[in-house]
């Protein structure tokens, strides 16, 4: 049986007093200066809201605004979590956790993937050469592109995803 952390806390003047330090030392340093149980401080600070973050500065969440959801929905095509949290005077830490909130991935595809060889625009020139019927081995030659690769593109087994796609 659960009980109630108000009921179950008696107030003691020697966690009062050691509850001043919170945040300028850290937690063991306290409980050994003024000989108490490290639960039992934590406890106390828990009943009465203080913090016993030591060394850390307390961040002041920012809510998130409209157009700061369309900015990173739009940047993460293009750019890393650090780079979008610059942008956006935000820390790594909170464009991450919002993305994953609204399930916004910082993959990138099509160019601006690190592994691409070719262009959107190459990409798509090939899909309507084919579509005129030039056959594959014909525009693999024309593009200089390995017809391997070339047939993935052409049956949208590479490259499916899209800047048009995706936003």
């Amino acid at each position: 049986m659960k009980t109630n952390l108000a009921t179950q806390f008696k107030p003691n003047p020697i966690y009062e007093k050691a509850l001043e330090h919170a945040g300028k030392m850290s937690v063991k340093e306290i409980c050994q200066l003024y000989g108490v149980e490290e639960r039992k401080l934590r406890r106390a600070a828990c009943y009465r809201k203080i913090s016993l973050n030591f060394g850390r500065t307390l961040v002041q969440k920012q809510p998130w605004h409209l157009d700061e959801i369309k900015k990173l929905k739009s940047l993460s095509m293009t750019n890393t979590a650090f780079e979008v949290g610059e942008l956006l005077g935000r820390s790594e830490a909170s464009v991450k956790g919002k993305a994953l909130q609204l399930g916004v991935y910082f993959m990138k595809v099509g160019e601006n993937s690190p592994l691409a060889k070719h262009s959107n625009h190459d990409i798509e020139l090939c899909r309507q050469l084919h579509e005129e019927g030039l056959r594959p081995f014909q525009i693999a030659e024309k593009m200089e592109i390995e017809i391997s690769h070339l047939c993935r593109v052409l049956k949208f087994e590479a490259r499916y995803l899209e800047i048009g796609v995706m936003a």
